[in-house]
């Protein structure tokens, strides 16, 4: 049985027989072969241990070092952790190591000028009397599954449910409700590849076409469950049964296409009852009729809004920029309804306009006129953080203006409204969109 230890870095050495090498011959070697392959892996961890620490859940693994007169201790596991740490604590091992890349090194360097050996030091370890006794838990962890006797990855499901992106979990669980699954289906929603549903609910033409709509990232739909789950049943199904991979919906044409090939499965988009609801409320309806019951404030805003922008009372925007108050005043009167085109187009205006005139008023650095609107976005964006103006949470979803093209307002979806004749944007979309910048434009004109 392994016992445990605290042991210092420079009382441990790099492994000369680490699998993942032939040949080894000094510990200098072994420290430069571990960088040369890991690369941007190794800058990763050592970024994590930087920030984090070393993780509790996994210590490394050791035996004491061949020869009577030797007090070290070899990692048997953990070698890239050792490595790590090594460069962290001494940047200059660096120095004469011709397979590094330069942006690697130059990454490793810069990350060692916060790093303190104190803050991991004294490290805690497992203690192995031999390579035999360690070789059952070295496999365990690095040969796979082994029939349950490995780690065990979690698959898309758990990994969505851990880290809290619910709107598809929602749908799967909303299909599960009230889809009268067969046992065929049920059993292959247990390995379901759930970034196949991300991407079609993460398409606005989808989700309009299917009766959807995304408020504060949840799923809310106006249609009766009998209408809501002939498509999600359809889709859900179509996935988890593959009839549907990743290739065939890969682009959004793709998923559009799909998306057409349903026919009768699609929803009857007049039976709309003009109520948002949480999927899970849909769910707990009987397939006759509709909940009565209030679903509160926040369910209805979307539907309710007739505009872009919410009046003063619900979004106070402190605007002293003539050209912008007037732009403003507009898009919080015109409807959307009859003019989704327009208040799209304006809207693109409206937010260069205003990232301008922020960017001017704070003397924003490197920011000028002539830089892209992505660019533009990510600089103010970063000022308002870097100031403690808005935080890293308010500012997601207008950073995903850049970064994600599926999104209501995105740039390249603004850009599309204004020069393809083929994207036209819908009043639900135009309402989802700004509800999910609504944070950061607060902050801008704070």
């Amino acid at each position: 049985m392994s016992t445990t230890l605290e042991l210092n870095i420079d009382e441990l050495d790099l492994d000369l027989k680490n699998p993942r090498f032939a040949g080894l011959t000094s510990q200098r070697e072994a420290l430069e072969k571990i960088v040369v392959n890991q690369g941007i892996k190794l800058v990763n961890l050592a970024e994590d241990i930087l920030l984090n620490g070393l993780s509790p859940a996994h210590r490394m693994l050791v035996m004491k070092a061949p020869g009577k007169k030797s007090t070290n201790y070899v990692a048997l596991d953990g070698n890239r952790r050792l490595a790590a740490l090594r460069v962290l604590a001494n940047p200059s091992v660096l120095d004469g190591m011709n397979g590094v890349g330069d942006i690697t090194a130059r990454r490793l360097r810069n990350l060692a000028k916060d790093f303190s050996l104190a803050d991991v030091q004294p490290i805690d370890v497992s203690v192995c009397k031999d390579e035999d006794e360690a070789r059952h838990w070295i496999e365990a962890i690095h040969t796979g599954e082994n029939d349950g006797r490995g780690v065990v990855g979690w698959d898309g499901i758990a990994t969505a449910r851990y880290r809290g992106h619910t709107s598809s979990l929602k749908v799967l669980d909303f299909v599960r409700a009230a889809g009268k699954l067969s046992a065929e289906e049920e059993a292959a929603l247990e390995r379901f590849p759930i970034t196949n549903l991300d991407r079609m609910l993460g398409t606005p033409e989808v989700r309009e076409r299917l009766g959807l709509a995304l408020e504060d990232g949840e799923l809310l739909s106006d249609l009766p469950q009998s209408e809501l789950i002939k498509p999600l049943k359809r889709i859900v199904t179509d996935i988890a049964l593959k009839k549907v991979n990743v290739s065939k919906i890969k682009s959004k044409d793709d998923r559009l296409s799909y998306l057409g090939s349903l026919t009768s499965s699609l929803p009857d988009l007049s039976k709309r009852t003009g109520t948002l609801e949480p999927l899970d409320q849909l769910s707990a309806q009987s397939s006759k009729g509709t909940s009565k019951a209030g679903v509160g404030s926040k369910s209805k805003s979307l539907i309710d809004r007739k505009t872009l922008i919410p009046p003063n009372s619900q979004c106070p925007l402190n605007i002293n920029d003539h050209k912008l108050q007037q732009m403003c005043k507009e898009l919080r009167k015109l409807p959307l309804e009859n003019y989704p085109i327009a208040i799209a187009s304006s809207f693109r205006v409206f937010l260069e306009l205003s990232l301008d005139h922020f960017g001017v008023e704070n003397k924003l650095p490197q920011y000028n006129a002539d830089i892209s609107l992505k660019q533009k976005v990510e600089k103010v964006a970063s000022y308002l953080q870097e100031k403690g103006l808005a935080t890293k949470r308010d500012l997601q979803e207008f950073r995903a203006l850049v970064s994600n093209p599926n999104k209501a307002l995105s740039i390249d979806r603004l850009h599309g409204i204004i020069h393809s004749k083929y994207s036209l944007p819908t009043p639900s979309e135009l309402r989802s969109g700004w509800s999910e910048v609504q944070v950061a434009f607060t902050k801008i004109w704070a």
